[in-house]
C-alpha cells in the first residue's frame, strides 16, 4: 500500500493527523448550554461599519463577478490614506495566507527560522509544512522577544526571523525603537516578517513601521482586517514589503485569491476611521473591567492593549475553563503553549463581559468562602 504521507513535501507529515475540529453550536448543543460566546478567537463584537453594510447591501451584485485579481482599488486606498507605494502591496486572504506565501517563497528544509517563543503559532505553522529547522528563543518579563537571543541564534542557514507584534494571543507590543535597534543588528539577506495581526488596538500610540522598508528592505510587515475591521468571515489582509518581495508572493498567490466582496468591504472600512477608533475604545472600556475584577479578587492579568485578555487563575485555571464551558463561554486555554495557569478571553461585548465577569466572580467568590473554611478549622 502507498504511503502518500512520506511522498508529501516538507514538513506536512509533522501535522499529521489532521484532526478537524466541531463547530462550536454542535459542542454547545451537547453542552446544552442556552447562549454561545465565542471569546476564544479574538473576533469582534461590534458588527461592521456603516459603510461596510453600504457594500453588503449590494453584494448580490458582486458575487457573480471574478474579483479584480491585482486589487487595484483596494492598493490605491491604502496609498491615498497612508502612503503606501502600490508596488510594496500584496493582498491575500488574511496573514495565514500571506505567511504561507512567504515560507513557501524562502524557507526549505537547508534552512532554518527564528521564532521567538509565543509569539503566533501561525508562523510556526506555515514554517513547519515548509520543512525549515525553526530555532524558538526566549522572551522577556514583558513577554516581548528577547532581541538579543533572536540576534545571538542567527547563524549562517537563517533564512527568515518571524514573529508577531503585537503577539498572539497574549498582545505583547515592542516599541518601533526597540525593533529599530535589533534591525539595525541583523544581517540584510535574512528576512525580518512581523505580523502586525492585532495592531489596531494599539491605537493612536502606534507609529507606524512602514517608514522601516527604505531603511531595511529586509523587512515585511503583514496587517489584517480580521479584527477591530470585523471583517474576519471575508478572510483579507495585506503585506508590506519590498518591491522584489512582493512580486515573488504574486507569482506564488492565486490570481483569484480574495473575493470582490472582500475588496470592496476592506476598501469600505478604511475610509471610516471614526468605527474603528470607537471600536478601539470600547474595547479599552471592557479590557479595564477584567483589570478591576483581577484587583479586586487577587488574579493577575497581563498588562497588554489587545482585543484579548489573559488572566493567571493559577491551579484554578482549567475549573474556570470548564465552568465558563458549562455556560457556553468558549475561551482560550493557553496550556497548548505551556502556560497551564493562563486563561484568554476574547473581550466581548459589554453585555457579554458582564456575563463572563459574573460567572468568574461567583467561582472567586466561592473560592474565598472554601479557603476562609479551611482557614478556619486549622
Amino acid at each position: 500500500m502507498v504511503d502518500f504521507t512520506a511522498l508529501s513535501n516538507g514538513g506536512i507529515a509533522q501535522l499529521l493527523p489532521y484532526r478537524l475540529s466541531k463547530p462550536m453550536e454542535l459542542v454547545q448543543e451537547k453542552l446544552k448550554a442556552p447562549n454561545l460566546m465565542r471569546l476564544n478567537l479574538g473576533e469582534s463584537p461590534y458588527g461592521v461599519s456603516r459603510k461596510v453594510r453600504e457594500v453588503l447591501q449590494r453584494a448580490e451584485q458582486l458575487l457573480p463577478l471574478y474579483p479584480d485579481s491585482g486589487c487595484y482599488f483596494l492598493k490605491d486606498t491604502l496609498k491615498r490614506l497612508y502612503g503606501y507605494e502600490v508596488n510594496h502591496i500584496t493582498v491575500g486572504a488574511d496573514n495565514g495566507e500571506l505567511i504561507s506565501l512567504l515560507c513557501q517563497a524562502f524557507l526549505n528544509p537547508q534552512v532554518n527560522v527564528i521564532i521567538p517563543q509565543l509569539s503566533s503559532i501561525a508562523l510556526d505553522r506555515a514554517a513547519t509544512i515548509a520543512g525549515a529547522a525553526i530555532i524558538p528563543t526566549s522572551i522577556m518579563d514583558d513577554w516581548t522577544p528577547d532581541f538579543d537571543a533572536i540576534l545571538d541564534a542567527l547563524n549562517e542557514r537563517t533564512r527568515m526571523i518571524l514573529f508577531a507584534n503585537p503577539s498572539n494571543p497574549i498582545g505583547a507590543f515592542a516599541l518601533k525603537s526597540q525593533v529599530t535597534d535589533f534591525l539595525a543588528q541583523v544581517p540584510e539577506e535574512v528576512i525580518v516578517v512581523i505580523d502586525e495581526e492585532l495592531i489596531d488596538y494599539e491605537g493612536q500610540s502606534y507609529e507606524d513601521f512602514y517608514a522601516l522598508l527604505s531603511l531595511y528592505p529586509n523587512v515585511v510587515l503583514l496587517r489584517s482586517f480580521s479584527h477591530a475591521y470585523g471583517l474576519a468571515g471575508l478572510r483579507i489582509g495585506y503585506m508590506l514589503s519590498n518591491e522584489e518581495i512582493c512580486g515573488i508572493c504574486n507569482v506564488l498567490r492565486d490570481p483569484y485569491n480574495v473575493s470582490a466582496l472582500a475588496q470592496e468591504c476592506a476598501i469600505a472600512a478604511l475610509q471610516d476611521k471614526t468605527f474603528v477608533t470607537a471600536v478601539v475604545k470600547q474595547t479599552g472600556v471592557q479590557r479595564r473591567r477584567y483589570r478591576d475584577f483581577c484587583a479586586k479578587y487577587g488574579f493577575s492579568m497581563i498588562d497588554t492593549r489587545s482585543c484579548s485578555v489573559t488572566i493567571d487563575f493559577g491551579a484554578n485555571t482549567e475549573r474556570y475553563y470548564q465552568e465558563l464551558m458549562r455556560h457556553g463561554v468558549f475561551t482560550r486555554p493557553l496550556s497548548y503553549l505551556g502556560l497551564n495557569s493562563l486563561l484568554n478571553i476574547s473581550l466581548g461585548a459589554p453585555d457579554e463581559n458582564t456575563a463572563v465577569l459574573k460567572i468568574l466572580e461567583t467561582m472567586a467568590l466561592s473560592d474565598a468562602y472554601v479557603l476562609s473554611r479551611i482557614t478556619g478549622l486549622r
